[in-house]
């Protein structure tokens, strides 16, 4: 190196100046697929079992305050908008589903 820094000391530096990335190591106990790798790369978690295919968009408006909370979920949980609205929504259609007593 041209300074005289050791390369211990940089290493120290970008580990205290470099964002953590790395969340939970996730190990698979089944073949992965196509779009489990299109879901990694994607940045989103891998599922249990693979995910069915969402082919229906659904546009929808938020307030600003829902805005801001949601991104705040999203960010602790490491999952994007879209599958933020479809765990609310699945949960919201469970909870309404077993009031009516009917089955999702």
């Amino acid at each position: 190196m041209t300074d005289k820094k050791t390369w211990d000391e940089l290493s120290d530096y970008y580990a205290g100046h470099t964002p953590e990335i790395i969340r939970e190591i996730q190990v698979p106990d089944r073949a992965l697929t196509a779009d489990d790798l299109d879901d990694i790369f994607a940045g989103r978690p891998l599922a249990d079992q693979p995910r069915p295919k969402a082919d229906i968009l659904a546009k929808t408006y938020l307030t600003k305050e829902i805005e801001t909370e949601a991104r705040s979920v999203m960010k602790s949980e490491g999952i994007g908008m879209s599958a933020l609205l479809r765990k609310a929504l699945v949960s919201y259609l469970d909870s309404h589903s077993k009031q009516a007593g009917l089955a999702v």
